[in-house]
């Protein structure tokens, strides 16, 4: 601990390692929460599970997550895009996939688990590839 002198001529001590003590707590939180936050899965449904068969548009490998960019013929036979998405890169990896796996122009039929709030849009479970290839995504 330091001292330093006032202007009245006092001295007062300082603690700045009980300060540091006291604010490590709280850096932690702050440092912590987000990431705590972004592994919910709360938004996605995962007591229903649906399927389509559709396009990629995109498939784009990145961290934290991968994202599947598809899009799906509807019944009326209108497009409609639907984004969905997968696990770490290195859980892809474990499963088979690579940057290249899904390329643009691919037709898939995809399982997954929909957003809770009805978004076209959900977490991929499983993909299969034209040639018959099981692709996991989880």
């Amino acid at each position: 601990m330091t001292r330093r002198s006032t202007a009245a001529g006092i001295r007062v001590r300082t603690g700045s390692s009980i300060l540091f003590l006291a604010a490590a707590p709280v850096a932690i939180l702050a440092v912590a929460s987000p990431a705590l936050a972004h592994h919910s899965f709360a938004m996605f449904d995962a007591d229903k599970t649906l399927s389509a068969t559709a396009t990629v548009k995109e498939f784009q490998w990145g961290s934290p997550h991968t994202w599947l960019e598809l899009v799906v013929l509807s019944e009326d036979k209108t497009e409609k895009p639907l984004s969905l998405e997968l696990t770490t890169i290195s859980g892809l990896q474990r499963n088979g996939w690579k940057p290249g796996t899904l390329k643009p122009g691919d037709r898939v039929t995809v399982t997954y688990h929909p957003m809770r709030d009805g978004t076209p849009a959900g977490q991929l479970v499983q993909a299969v590839t034209e040639d018959g290839r099981t692709l996991k995504g989880q």
